[in-house]
């Protein structure tokens, strides 16, 4: 509880800064949005409906009026606090809901904006044009969705909807599509045994067999509770209502004692082992259905030890008002067929003050009873008045079941004249077939003689393609090679020079230096001697992505560590050149990429700029990270080079042997396998090298 407190007061802090704080950009109003509605959701989670609801009410004053996706959301989140308390204001909220949802084109938020108004068309009276145009577009977003989720969800309201209406046959066929759904997806391995979506699938196997039941197919339906029993684990609600619907339907196959048997198996359960409220809801719509079984067939006798056991729940175990109106509904029936009218009207008149919890069918069942009440007294005139409330409502659902009825038959038609137009089609094919064996046998010799030559064609042809991709290959392996000696002859010319004239300098005068220049001499050897190493292993790197033998491997490198490398590859010359390296990066800049390719990609693109920059200038290395992209950028002053001379360059198939050509041209090539962009920028006095990730 403290971490709701705790939980609400952040968020209603947050929308207190969002209000005053003059700042309004557009980023930062969305942030604060989704925040806000984070807190909502994990109140509701934890059922602190108000605590959401007032929540989104605050919010709702402050989100621009053009953010039509927040005004449906916020205004859903209201919608949710007023559910099973006052079920208009929550209709209200979730029609604004979708109405901005459509103007926001948001699927999301139209389809769960369209789900909740339809559990709520269905239990609320006076929305039933709204109820009817609901499902019509579930309909149509069960055609149009690829989420099986959002299928599911739409087949389980709109078998609910169905039930309310009393097509029976539809809404099996939509709680079947449900329940087939959810088992591809536990074939799928996306279920665990145990789990709340195993238990689902449980209660879905368990409403079919309720509405098997319902259709008196009594078999079937325990074909179903049976299925579900095993998925309902410890599911103790789940479990009340499998032993209610065994006992049942025992009970209406003529089997009176399976059927007590269960009745005592759910007794015992709800009343002295596991103590749950659910179980009592169950056990007393247990009774009510065999004592309505009892009623069909005149036998008030019989249904009335029934009756009395569920009247001792009503007020103690059990209060609900849909349930207690059941009751009623139930005992003044039993009155009425043992003619005892005057006990009986009470009980049917507090029936029908809980109309609005009632299924169609049922409403008119209290109705049509009341009616029959007021007839056995001998009031006329309120017998008279009922009867004109149920005939109406008794007429709308008969013609409700006259037009399943013909939607049915109009499917069973439409199957047989299918079933006919295939056996045409099979016996069209079967004549066309011997046909085709007819012309095959008359063509089968021009087959074999065209196939002989056609072979002799294609070993000729193949031997003609052979010979010109060995051709193909032999001239790129020559190119290739052409330019691997282009690029030995000039990167490695400058390294080993620069070795072979320190060597030189050291032989002709070995004592002009003293022991600190000799160590200072010798580092640079080495380091000279590194570099050339390293133009070795660029040599390898680049003839082996001219033979697309070397794939890229990509990880997080760090441009700090890399650029650093390179410099310290690069010291001799830079130092000969008196060249300083200026360095702008982040230690902690990392990018995804692959740490070889890159390092020889900067190498060239600062070899480039120490050859281009004048003498004692300054060579700047900077790099930056924003919204997803990372720049590496080298500027140094020498001679200007555009994007275009390097588009040039890059282009040339031969290239002089110069360092800017050959380098770029390795720099190119790595740069695209790792997914990166370089381009080259003159602004008058800067030439700017930028490698884009």
């Amino acid at each position: 509880m403290k971490r709701n407190v705790v939980l609400y007061t952040t968020a209603l802090m947050g929308l207190l800064l969002f209000a005053f704080d003059g700042r309004t950009q557009e980023v930062k109003t969305k942030e604060q949005l989704l925040r806000i509605s984070l807190a909502c959701d994990s109140l509701n989670r934890v059922e602190e409906y108000g605590k959401a609801q007032a929540l989104a009410r605050q919010t709702l004053a402050v989100i621009p009026s053009g953010d039509n996706t927040n005004l449906s959301l916020f205004n859903f989140y209201i919608g949710v606090g007023y559910q099973g308390v006052l079920s208009d204001s929550a209709i209200f909220y979730y029609q604004r809901s979708l109405t901005y949802a459509h103007l926001a084109e948001n699927s999301k938020r139209i389809s769960n904006a369209l789900l909740e108004l339809m559990y709520l068309y269905n239990y609320t009276d006076g929305y039933t044009t709204e109820r009817d145009k609901t499902a019509a577009a579930l309909n149509r977003m069960i055609d149009t969705t690829s989420s099986v989720s959002l299928k599911k969800a739409c087949y389980i309201k709109l078998a609910d909807y169905y039930r309310v209406i009393g097509w029976r046959e539809q809404e099996l066929n939509y709680r079947l599509q449900s329940l087939g759904l959810m088992k591809t997806e536990m074939q799928q391995g996306l279920y665990k045994d145990g789990d709340a979506d195993s238990v689902n699938i449980g209660v879905a196997y368990f409403n079919i067999g309720d509405l098997y039941e319902t259709m008196d197919h009594y078999t079937k339906a325990q074909e179903f509770y049976r299925q579900a029993r095993p998925l309902l684990w410890n599911y103790k609600a789940g479990i009340c209502a499998y032993y209610k619907g065994m006992a049942t339907s025992y009970l209406k196959m003529g089997n009176t004692v399976s059927a007590r048997q269960y009745e005592d198996s759910l007794e015992n359960m709800v009343a002295h082992h596991y103590k749950i409220a659910d179980g009592w809801s169950t056990l007393i719509s247990t009774y009510l259905s065999n004592a309505e079984y009892y009623l069909d067939r005149e036998n008030a006798a019989a249904a009335m030890p029934y009756l009395v056991m569920a009247e001792k729940l009503i007020g103690t175990k059990v209060q609900d008002a849909i349930e207690t109106g059941s009751f009623n509904y139930t005992m003044g029936r039993a009155l009425s067929v043992q003619k005892n009218y005057v006990k009986a009207l009470p009980y049917l008149i507090r029936a029908e003050a809980v109309r609005q919890g009632f299924s169609a069918d049922l409403y008119a069942k209290v109705l049509r009873a009341l009616a029959a009440c007021y007839e056995g007294l001998g009031k006329w005139q309120e017998a008279d008045l009922y009867y004109a409330k149920y005939l109406p409502l008794r007429d709308s659902l008969d013609a409700r079941a006259a037009q399943q009825s013909m939607a049915n038959a109009e499917a069973r038609f439409q199957n047989k004249e299918k079933v006919k137009e295939i056996e045409a089609q099979k016996a069209q094919i079967s004549f066309a077939r011997q046909q085709r064996l007819w012309l095959v046998a008359g063509i089968v010799a021009l087959v074999l003689l065209a196939g002989l030559l056609l072979l002799f064609y294609r070993n000729k042809k193949r031997n003609a393609d052979l010979l010109v991709r060995l051709n193909s290959a032999l001239e790129e392996a020559n190119r290739t090679k052409a330019k691997l000696f282009g690029i030995i002859s000039h990167d490695l010319r400058s390294p080993m020079n620069q070795v072979y004239q320190f060597l030189r300098l050291q032989q002709l005068n070995p004592g002009a230096l003293d022991e600190n220049q000799k160590a200072a001499l010798s580092s640079k050897i080495q380091n000279a001697t590194g570099s050339l190493l390293e133009t070795m292993e660029d040599l390898l790197l680049w003839s082996k992505t001219q033979m697309n033998a070397f794939e890229a491997q990509l990880q997080p490198v760090n441009i700090a560590a890399v650029v650093m490398d390179c410099q310290r590859l690069l010291q001799l010359n830079s130092e000969a050149r008196k060249i300083v390296f200026e360095t702008g990066i982040p230690e902690d800049l990392t990018v995804q990429t692959d740490a070889n390719y890159l390092q020889t990609i900067v190498r060239n693109l600062l070899q480039n700029a120490i050859k281009a920059a004048p003498g004692g200038s300054l060579i700047q290395i900077e790099a930056k990270q924003e919204n997803g992209r990372t720049w590496l950028l080298v500027k140094n002053q020498g001679a200007a080079f555009t994007q275009e001379q390097y588009e040039r360059l890059i282009r040339q198939e031969q290239h002089a042997a110069s360092l800017s050509g050959l380098g770029l041209k390795l720099v190119d090539e790595l740069s695209r396998k790792i997914h990166a962009t370089v381009s080259f920028h003159y602004d008058g006095t800067y030439t700017r090298a930028c490698l884009e990730f």
